[in-house]
């Protein structure tokens, strides 16, 4: 969770190499270590008294639309200051996040993190290596992508974790419930698709290398081919292990049993590994090539100073501690309500924002079609808000 980029708040049992075995824990928000092992298993199952009006799941709603609307401010004011490094600011969250629950841990506040249950050995490896990859791969997503697409990338994990559920659980969404998810999605991409200012042509003045034109391109034309192949690939595998991960983080037996902060401490240290992974890459464009050469200490050097020159301390230290925040509620949502509940949440988030920057800053950016989006996509959370009453 944590996510770095401008329109995120801002998010598993599939060859893990374990037992697929799932029983029913019951979710222990006091974080008590003690479990009997079942003496029958159970099927999958999903959370069947889900209920949208409980006073915890009230509060994880409010507080993740909070949260993550604060954050992606305070991320823009990070990227727009002298830190436009997405990837290294989500490996910062995680340590952070890491580092405030050890604490919390050392000093008492909350109970030690229990030993995974054996039949879960590698599972919070495996659910930590899909979730980091998720908000790896989705800020790559908004990098490599226009943001009309990137918001498709993100409605589109809707009907990805109802295709997973009905993969791995046999879950069947009921009929009402996939109704009113279509207007839901269809709202918000009326709301954040429909086009604010005209297109511009581009300039046909523009000039071109006059030297072997043919050969330009065709390699041209090759590098665009492999590239838009590897923008798919990226794109669906974004969209892909943040679904699952979530659904996994809704289903497993051993991370249903500790609280939000212990689940955090559990998973956010393997993440931070994961991102700082993709940073080296990504953010400090280290190469094989400077593998091979020993150049590694050359590019972090160059990196490390443009950090110390002109990175908003202030403003990362306040995205750190806004990402605590943002996963505390979010793995509250999660494990209380379900997956696909999370995701309604942040298409309601989008939504409100969009109102509530036409309401203190004119109505201008919700004329026409953009204003009938927002109210057709509120119309449809009302529905689904009516189906899990």
């Amino acid at each position: 969770m944590g996510r770095t980029n401008d329109d995120e708040e801002a998010g598993f049992d599939m060859s893990s190499g374990r037992n697929t075995v799932y029983g029913q824990v019951p979710s222990n928000e006091s974080g008590a270590a003690t479990y009997e092992s079942p003496t029958k298993t159970t099927a999958p199952t999903q959370n069947t008294d889900e209920s949208l009006l409980s006073p915890q799941t009230i509060i994880s709603i409010v507080g993740s639309i909070v949260t993550s609307v604060a954050i992606v401010m305070v991320n823009k004011l990070v990227m727009n200051n002298g830190f436009p490094f997405a990837s290294t600011l989500t490996a910062l969250h995680q340590l952070t996040g890491f580092c405030f629950s050890s604490f919390l841990i050392f000093a008492k506040f909350i109970p030690k993190l229990p030993e995974p249950l054996p039949e879960y050995a590698s599972t919070r490896y495996y659910i930590a290596g899909l979730y980091s990859s998720g908000l790896v791969l989705m800020n790559q997503s908004l990098a490599m992508n226009p943001v009309a697409f990137y918001q498709l990338l993100k409605m589109a994990c809707i009907p990805a974790i109802a295709i997973l559920q009905f993969v791995l659980f046999k879950k069947i969404l009921p009929r009402a419930t996939v109704i009113a998810l279509a207007v839901i999605l269809l709202g918000v991409a009326i709301s954040t698709l429909s086009p604010t200012t005209p297109v511009k042509t581009p300039n046909p003045t523009r000039t071109r290398r006059r030297d072997s034109p043919d050969t330009v391109d065709n390699n041209g034309g090759i590098v665009a081919f492999f590239m838009g192949i590897l923008t798919l690939l990226v794109s669906l595998g974004a969209v892909f292990t943040t679904a699952l991960s979530q659904i996994e983080l809704n289903q497993s037996p051993d991370l249903k049993r500790l609280s939000s902060f212990q689940s955090m401490n559990a998973l956010s240290l393997i993440s931070f590994g994961v991102c700082m992974t993709a940073a080296t890459f990504v953010d400090m464009k280290i190469t094989l090539k400077d593998l091979i050469t020993f150049n590694v200490f050359h590019k972090l050097a160059a990196f490390w100073a443009v950090v110390v020159k002109e990175a908003p301390v202030g403003w990362i230290l306040a995205s750190c501690a806004m990402a605590i925040l943002v996963n505390l509620f979010g793995f509250m949502l999660i494990k209380g309500t379900s997956a696909i509940t999370f995701q309604v949440v942040g298409h309601l988030k989008t939504v409100l924002t969009l109102a509530m920057g036409a309401f203190l800053f004119g109505s201008a950016g919700l004329d026409g079609m953009k204003g009938l989006g927002v109210v057709v996509a509120l119309v449809g959370m009302v529905l689904y808000s009516r189906e899990k009453l």
